[in-house]
């Protein structure tokens, strides 16, 4: 009886929206395993050419059920209009809201990208490559605050887009290592926040000015660890040791490259004085998609139209997720809101059906929680929050996946 009531009053709601919105009627309860009910067209703020944006409600009717909504922008990255690109700060150690990144681009449409260092140094928990570069590799798997992934997954994936504009969900893989006469020293990441224990970090002059100690604090599992006693930077530019000392904390100039190691890593690098020739090599990789040009960690949900296994599905939540079609050539950017009366998010299970309900055969979660924000532009009128972002102030991100007109 309790569920037949919540459906009679979401039904209620939902033929008012679809009157005002000029939708029709509600279509029925979606039957069991679907997510989606009502995909409700807005009449303000037409769509721009190459976006299709719309608002979708549901109601889950079990015991932790209640109402749900959330917008949806569908993307043809077949249209010569626009192209996609992931919006960031000016350097990878800070933070900036989706708005203001997507105003300062000109972007048609933005939502808020990867997970990051929420409180610390402000980098990404996963991958960014922008302009066909590495920006970030990430950090260690058990450094990354971030819902667990499906089993089997892998956690350097990416939700990226390669140069002829086709969108894939592939994995991003970095090898590095520094060369001298007497030695080779294996690298780990490029720009994280988190050194991998026995490990060398590598930073440069778009790391921005956040102490590179701090990068050696906490372990491969426990952020809260105390911090490496014993660590070393060795700073190269144009083949050669420039400077060798404690990790530093003002910016690299440009061409400059911070070797940062702890423990194991410190040990390995000690000898290597001013004027050695040493020659750093970094080889990136995407696997399974041609290399990418634009790239940021993601969380897998579904592939080929199925729901992986082992996804949350206790905790409901706000979401941001980014949709694929199979031969790359549509994107679908979903937030739904969250923690709130009007809409009470859902799980990763749940945001994947609600993908695949959508019409995505291949889905991935970004960032959510106070994090999820969309914007977006409609013709002749300035860039609007089209979301209900939980938190208050709007929280600042590391990155954006945007829309830009050509």
């Amino acid at each position: 009886m309790a569920a037949r009531r919540r459906w009679a009053r979401t039904l209620a709601l939902l033929a008012a929206a679809a009157l005002t919105l000029g939708a029709g009627p509600p279509e029925p309860p979606p039957p069991d395993g679907r997510v989606l009910d009502a995909l409700l067209v807005p009449r303000a703020a037409p769509d721009l050419p190459g976006t299709t944006y719309r608002e979708f409600t549901t109601t889950l009717p079990d015991p932790r059920g209640g109402p749900i909504r959330g917008d949806v922008v569908e993307v043809d990255l077949a249209s010569p209009a626009v192209r996609v690109d992931l919006l960031t700060p000016p350097v990878v150690a800070a933070v900036a809201t989706v708005p203001e990144l997507a105003g300062r681009a000109g972007a048609v449409t933005a939502v808020n990208g990867g997970f990051f260092d929420q409180g610390g140094s402000g980098a990404p928990v996963g991958v960014q490559v922008v302009d066909g570069a590495l920006r970030s590799s990430g950090v260690p798997a058990g450094r990354r605050p971030a819902p667990p992934g499906p089993p089997g997954e892998d956690p350097d994936t990416v939700v990226g887009v390669d140069a002829d504009g086709r969108a894939h969900l592939a994995r991003v893989t970095q090898r590095g290592r520094a060369v001298a006469a007497d030695r080779e020293v294996p690298l780990a990441g490029l720009d994280g926040y988190a050194v991998p224990v026995d490990g060398v970090g590598v930073f440069d002059a778009a790391w921005g000015d956040s102490p590179r100690a701090r990068a050696t604090c906490g372990t491969d599992t426990d952020a809260h660890a105390p911090c490496s006693a014993d660590t070393l930077e060795v700073r190269v530019a144009r083949g050669q040791v420039v400077a060798v000392g404690p990790p530093g904390a003002d910016r690299l100039p440009a061409g400059t490259v911070a070797l940062v190691g702890r423990d194991h890593g410190a040990a390995s690098l000690r000898g290597l004085a001013v004027d050695t020739a040493l020659r750093v090599e970094r080889t990136v990789a995407a696997v399974g998609a041609p290399p990418l040009r634009v790239a940021v960690g993601a969380l897998p949900l579904a592939r080929g139209g199925r729901v992986l296994a082992g996804l949350q599905d206790s905790e409901r939540a706000p979401r941001t997720a980014v949709g694929l079609s199979d031969d790359g050539r549509r994107l679908w950017l979903v937030t739904v809101d969250g923690r709130q009366e009007a809409s009470i998010g859902t799980t990763l299970a749940e945001l994947a059906r609600l993908l695949t309900d959508l019409g995505a055969p291949v889905a991935a979660s970004l960032d959510g929680g106070g994090s999820t924000t969309m914007v977006r532009r409609g013709r002749d009128e300035d860039l609007a929050i089209v979301n209900a972002p939980s938190a208050d102030p709007l929280r600042a991100v590391t990155d954006a996946l945007a829309v830009l007109p050509r």
